[in-house]
C-alpha cells in the first residue's frame, strides 16, 4: 500500500455502529492503529466486545453538541495516536456515523501520490458578505451561499445582549438583541487579522504527519485560537481550519474525500440508504456519511461487498 494510515474516533453513542466501524476499518486496513475519544457519560460500552488493539482515551472528556468537547476530544486521541511507537504517515478524524467506502489501497495511493498534507473542506470567513434575500439558501450545507454568513454570526460577530428579570423564572437572564458585524468594531473581540484569518468547514478530515504536529503544538497562537473558539458555537467546524490554512507551507484540498448528501436542506446531512450506494460509489470519496446502523445493516453489507470486490 502507499502509505501507512491511522484513525481517530470521536463518539458519543450508537456502540454497536462503533463497532462495526472498527471492525471494518481493521479488516480492509490490515489491523491499523485506532484511536477513540468515546463519551462514556453518554453512553456506555458494557456488553460490545472491542478489539484489544483499539485505544480509547482516558479519561474521557465530556462532549456535547455545538460545544468544545468534540475539539478537545480529537486533540486528546490524536495526541494519544501521535504518542505511538507506529504513528502513521496520515490520519483520519472520523465519527461513529462514517464508514468506508473506497478500497483501502485506492485510498492509500492516493494519498501517498496527492501532494496535499490535508483535505479538509475549508472556505474563508470574512466581511463584508451581502447575501441575496430572494435566494433560499440551505445554510448549513458547507458548500452553500449562506454558510459563510452563518459562520461570521457564530466566529466572529459580537453578541449583544440585554440584561433581563424574568419574574416566571425568578432569576437574571440575558436576551439577544442583535449582532455586531462591522469588521473594525469587532477586532478587539478576536484574534483575526491579516495574517490570522479565519476559515470553516466540514469538522471531518484527512492529514498527515505534519498537519497533526501543527495541531498538537502548544504554542501561543495554537493557545489563542483555542481561547477563542471555546467561547463560540461549534467551534469543530472552523477550529482546525483556522489553525491549518493560515499555515502558508501546507498544501490543502479543498476536497474532504467524504461523500454527503445535503439535499435536504436541514441542520443535518441525510441519512444514506441503498438508493445512495451508486452515487457513493461513483464518486471516489474514501468515507461517506451519515449511516444508521438501527436502520438496518443491508447498507453496510452491500457496500462491504461492493469494496471488497473492487479491491480484489
Amino acid at each position: 500500500m502507499g502509505a501507512t494510515i491511522g484513525f481517530v474516533i470521536v463518539s458519543h453513542d450508537k456502540p454497536a455502529q462503533l463497532l462495526r466501524l472498527v471492525r471494518r476499518l481493521m479488516k480492509l486496513y490490515n489491523n491499523p492503529p485506532i484511536v477513540c475519544h468515546h463519551d462514556f457519560s453518554q453512553c456506555s460500552l458494557e456488553g460490545f466486545d472491542f478489539p484489544s488493539e483499539v485505544t480509547f482515551v482516558r479519561p474521557h472528556i465530556d462532549t456535547k453538541w455545538g460545544g468544545m468537547g468534540v475539539v478537545f476530544g480529537s486533540l486528546a486521541a490524536l495526541r494519544v495516536m501521535y504518542q505511538r511507537a507506529d504513528s502513521p504517515e496520515w490520519f483520519v478524524l472520523l465519527s461513529s456515523t462514517d464508514y468506508p467506502v473506497r478500497p483501502a489501497r485506492a485510498s492509500l495511493d492516493q494519498l501517498a501520490s496527492g501532494g496535499f498534507d490535508a483535505y479538509l473542506d475549508h472556505h474563508l470567513v470574512e466581511y463584508p458578505w451581502t447575501p441575496d434575500p430572494c435566494v433560499q439558501y440551505a445554510p448549513h450545507a458547507f458548500n452553500s451561499a449562506g454558510w459563510v454568513p452563518l459562520a461570521y454570526d457564530r466566529y466572529i460577530a459580537v453578541q449583544l445582549w440585554l440584561p433581563w428579570y424574568s419574574w416566571t423564572r425568578r432569576k437574571s437572564i440575558k436576551i439577544p438583541v442583535g449582532k455586531i458585524r462591522s469588521k473594525l468594531l469587532v477586532g478587539p473581540f478576536n484574534p483575526f487579522s491579516e495574517t490570522l484569518k479565519c476559515y470553516g468547514g466540514s469538522t471531518w478530515f484527512t492529514g498527515n504527519r505534519k498537519v497533526a504536529e501543527r495541531l498538537l503544538a502548544r504554542n501561543a497562537e495554537n493557545r489563542k485560537v483555542l481561547a477563542h473558539y471555546s467561547r463560540r458555537f461549534i467551534p469543530d467546524e472552523s477550529h482546525w481550519h483556522t489553525i491549518l490554512c493560515n499555515q502558508p507551507d501546507l498544501k490543502i484540498s479543498k476536497d474532504s474525500l467524504r461523500y454527503i448528501d445535503w439535499s435536504l436542506s436541514g441542520h443535518h446531512p441525510k441519512t444514506l440508504g441503498m438508493e445512495d450506494i451508486p452515487g457513493i460509489l461513483a464518486s471516489g470519496a474514501h468515507f461517506a456519511r451519515k449511516f444508521d446502523l438501527a436502520m438496518g445493516a443491508e447498507v453496510f453489507d452491500a457496500i462491504d461487498a461492493a469494496v471488497d470486490a473492487a479491491s480484489r
